[in-house]
């Protein structure tokens, strides 16, 4: 597969999810979105488990790397401010901004595009883009045509990532790519859970600057 395929198909069923959700916003019945919710939110979990177990870390880093990370989110005050960017707007702009957000900001995009881009590996994207497209389905029935416009945020957002992971990858250790997708796989893990409503008062943003920090240091 050639980098960027698997954000290609991402956006596509964003898109495709979108329009099933506009054209059906009535007829899906609530007790559907939940379970649609709870079986993303299922499924997040199980995926973060999995990269956890095909890594090996190294865990007194990985430590100092989640406080490190924490420490920058909190003072950068991320999930705060991404709540304050879905605050006010109006209805097209707030479904566009509430869904990029959501369909780009999150362990599973960074990680996804870093294993597609450096070892040629879309099932991560491939699977997050299932994931959105039954999302997108529940957030265009909910937030309306904003969430459509979406699909080319997450088209061009992730597929960067990936091509800088693509040429640049090569600068990455080994030991540190087994550090990130170990610390990213943990945040899989709280979102799941988060979605779940297990960790309601859990930012997972905030320690989203960790799997930076982890590809570096």
């Amino acid at each position: 597969m050639f980098p960027t395929f698997g954000s290609l198909v991402n956006a596509g069923l964003v898109l495709v999810g979108s329009l099933i959700g506009l054209r059906f916003s009535s007829s899906i019945p609530e007790r559907l979105r939940t379970l649609i919710l709870q079986s993303i939110g299922l499924f997040t979990l199980m995926l973060g488990v999995k990269l956890m177990a095909d890594n090996q870390p190294e865990l007194l880093k990985v430590f100092f790397l989640l406080l490190g990370g924490a420490l920058l989110g909190s003072l950068l005050r991320l999930e705060e401010s991404l709540e304050g960017l879905t605050r006010g707007k109006s209805s097209l702009s707030a479904g566009f901004v509430s869904a990029s957000l959501l369909f780009t900001v999150g362990p599973m995009t960074l990680v996804g595009c870093i294993l597609e881009g450096s070892k040629g590996d879309s099932s991560l994207l491939l699977s997050k883009a299932l994931m959105d497209g039954f999302s997108s389905v529940v957030l265009s029935s909910s937030l309306g045509k904003g969430v459509a416009l979406s699909a080319l945020y997450v088209l061009l957002f992730q597929s960067s990532i990936t091509l800088l992971a693509h040429f640049y990858g090569d600068f990455l250790r080994p030991q540190a790519m087994a550090n990130t997708l170990f610390v990213g796989g943990g945040l899989m893990v709280a979102t799941g859970l988060k979605i779940l409503g297990l960790l309601r008062e859990f930012k997972v943003l905030n320690l989203m600057p960790s799997l930076l920090l982890a590809l570096f240091l």
